[in-house]
């Protein structure tokens, strides 16, 4: 029997990792195989509702000061992994973060145990880029998007360890439809508010600024601020604007949407744009490195050059102006039906064999 357990730093519990890791874990339950799956989490978690589907866990709290905690990683994390990995005796260990997937590899080689190591990171390289000692320290890859793939070869690392695992979806059964023609144009957004940095929403709230028409925007995630209420009064559209915080169960309460944004510098695998498109709704993102390329098509929604503003206020009018036909919603589903995790668990185990 193959014993593999994940190993991960603290998680705030409302990001993509936390959903492709409540995924994998939902589809090991359901399935038939003989290995056992098992998580260490190093450091806790500010919301544990992702931790759900996971019988076989350990979570060692760490400070939650972020500085702190810090500090506890590099005096006790090495300590930590190691009485971990004796305790548990498994044949292949994961891990999200390079210092962990790092020190595990060299536990290994320092104390001639057997284990495999593998590196499952979920940045694009090009954005939070990997310290070569860290990221040439794993015995193999798990990418999750075509572009991660192509950048760790890029780094240096033999094309026959990288192995290309999208991340899974789960399918859903609800289906929201379009606005009618009479109402506001409805957008969203889903994910943490950040007016600048990786989520980038300055973009899309200056590309809005900019459409005419009837619209709303709906925020949707943690993270609103003072100055965010600032710049959408300078901009004159604070009133379009509507913020409703993080929600555990976003898309069954959303009556009808148009359309789903995304204007990110950058992104791993953005799981929010296959979490929209499963429920029937289109997306309009920047094709920033790495991941929207992989998901985003003609039949599910719009791709605009990162960083292109002229483009994407043009593709947010035509949204306005009703001149898309997303009006087919099982069409829409089913255009991502490579990334539906019924065999996901059983992929996810084949990408780990040698």
């Amino acid at each position: 029997m193959k014993k593999i357990c994940l190993f991960i730093p603290y998680m705030t519990g409302f990001g993509g990792t936390e959903t492709v890791i409540t995924n994998l874990f939902t589809e090991y339950n359901r399935s038939q195989s003989d290995a056992t799956l098992s998580l260490v989490n190093i450091g806790g978690f500010e919301n544990g509702t992702w931790l759900e589907e996971v019988k076989d866990k350990k979570i060692i709290w760490l400070s939650k000061n972020k500085w702190l905690r810090k500090i506890q990683y590099a005096l006790f994390l090495p300590l930590i992994l190691y009485r971990q990995i004796k305790s548990k005796e498994v044949d292949i260990v994961i891990s999200t973060n390079p210092v962990m997937w790092f020190l595990l590899f060299w536990i290994k080689k320092i104390t001639h145990q057997n284990y495999q190591v593998m590196s499952w990171y979920h940045y694009s390289l090009s954005s939070k880029n990997v310290a070569q000692p860290l990221l040439k320290s794993a015995d193999g890859y798990l990418a999750i998007s075509t572009g991660i793939a192509k950048q760790i070869v890029a780094s240096g690392i033999s094309e026959d360890k990288v192995k290309t695992v999208f991340n899974p979806i789960l399918k859903k059964s609800t289906s929201i439809p379009r606005t009618q023609a009479n109402e506001k144009c409805r957008f969203i957004y889903v994910g943490r508010v950040m007016l600048d940095g990786q989520k980038n929403l300055r973009a899309t709230f200056e590309a809005l600024s900019k459409v005419h028409g009837d619209w709303q925007l709906d925020v949707i995630g943690n993270g609103y601020s003072l100055e965010m209420q600032t710049f959408l009064t300078e901009l004159g559209i604070k009133s379009n604007v509507k913020f409703s915080g993080f929600k555990e169960d976003v898309w069954s309460n959303l009556r009808a949407v148009d359309g789903l944004v995304l204007s990110s510098k950058y992104e791993g695998f953005p799981m929010v744009l296959n979490e929209s498109i499963s429920v029937g709704i289109p997306v309009l993102a920047f094709d920033c490195p790495t991941g929207p390329a992989d998901i985003v098509n003609s039949q599910n929604g719009i791709l605009v050059p990162t960083d292109n503003q002229a483009a994407f206020v043009a593709e947010l009018q035509k949204f306005i102006d009703r001149r898309y036909d997303f009006t087919k919603l099982n069409k829409i589903k089913n255009s991502i039906e490579k990334f539906y995790s019924e065999n996901y668990f059983l992929t996810f185990m084949k990408s780990l064999d040698n």
